[in-house]
C-alpha cells in the first residue's frame, strides 16, 4: 500500500467516475477515473506546488491542458 487516500466512485473494485486522491507527500489529483486510471479531465497538484489542469489518458497527461510551475 502506498499510503494514498481516495474518496470517490468505484466500479468493479477500481476507481471510476469522479474522485479525489491524496498521496503521503500531499500531491493531489481531483478528476475523473476509468477502470482505476486517471482518464478525462482532471487537476493534479504536485507536492512542490506545480500543477496541471487538463486532459488525462491512461494515467498520463494527454491532450489539452495547462501546466503551471511552482515558481
Amino acid at each position: 500500500m502506498n499510503g494514498a487516500k481516495y474518496i470517490g466512485g468505484w466500479l468493479d473494485d477500481r476507481q471510476h467516475g469522479f474522485g479525489i486522491e491524496i498521496w503521503c507527500d500531499n500531491a493531489k489529483y481531483e478528476g475523473n477515473y476509468e477502470g482505476g486510471k486517471k482518464q478525462g479531465f482532471g487537476n493534479f497538484k504536485w507536492s512542490d506546488g506545480s500543477s496541471y489542469m487538463g486532459q488525462f489518458h491512461n494515467n498520463n497527461i494527454h491532450g489539452s491542458g495547462m501546466y503551471m510551475w511552482s515558481d
